[in-house]
């Protein structure tokens, strides 16, 4: 799949930093997410990020000169994050792409259940309304996000379209994403093995070439 043309080119600020990778870049990048994930966008700033982190404003701003420098860093960092984990999660599944790409499914509905990613996200789309920066680190991480899903429906169906697999991406993932609200801590609406059942059955549907839809029973068809 030629893969690239779709892909959204980082800000120039997005690119490796030795500064916002030492030790103290790092430190201030991990206050950053966190305050943001507690206090939403309204409340992030260089100065609540400094307190956060207990360096001076300077020293902030030394490595990160802007509010917005210092938020696309920290949101690429944390997509680093999230792209690590299911890198090795991705290591352990079958190699069959069926398979694979309910399995990659099955991590996707695990994560959004955690209130950390819950709270990352939901402050994201809130911030991404109002604010034009904010909205195009999110179409850039979401555009990888369809990519990288293309790229197993392709896997599980070799016969389907560069188009077709995107299309089917975009469905998937708005399946999700939209199915986070139901997640919320102590949530009683549905449960997350039932989420998971559902969203298999609609994935084996969308990448179906027939009539004839697999139903998840407990287990994935070899």
């Amino acid at each position: 799949m030629a893969a690239n043309r779709d892909v959204v080119a980082p800000a120039p600020w997005w690119r490796d930093d030795p500064q916002a990778n030492s030790e103290r870049g790092v430190n201030i990048l991990k206050a950053a997410a966190n305050l943001f994930i507690r206090e939403g966008g309204a409340a992030f700033s260089t100065r609540a990020v400094a307190k956060e982190a207990g360096v001076s404003l300077g020293s902030l701003q030394h490595i990160f000169p802007s509010k917005d420098r210092l938020f696309a860093a920290m949101l690429k960092r944390r997509i680093s994050e999230y792209d690590a984990i299911h890198a090795r999660a991705v290591e352990g599944l079958p190699f069959n792409g069926e398979k694979r790409l309910l399995g990659v499914i099955e991590q996707y509905i695990d994560d959004i259940w955690r209130p950390e990613t819950r709270g990352f996200y939901f402050n994201l789309f809130a911030l991404s309304c109002h604010n034009s920066f904010a909205a195009d680190l999110m179409r850039d991480a979401y555009q990888r996000y369809r990519m990288a899903l293309a790229g197993y429906i392709g896997a599980a169906r070799p016969t389907f379209s560069e188009t077709r697999c995107l299309d089917i991406a975009l469905q998937i993932a708005a399946l999700i994403e939209g199915l986070m609200v139901y997640t919320a801590p102590n949530a009683k609406a549905v449960k997350r093995e039932h989420l998971q059942k559902l969203i298999k059955e609609s994935v084996l549907m969308l990448i179906s070439d027939g009539p004839e839809t697999t139903r998840i029973t407990g287990r994935v068809r070899g």
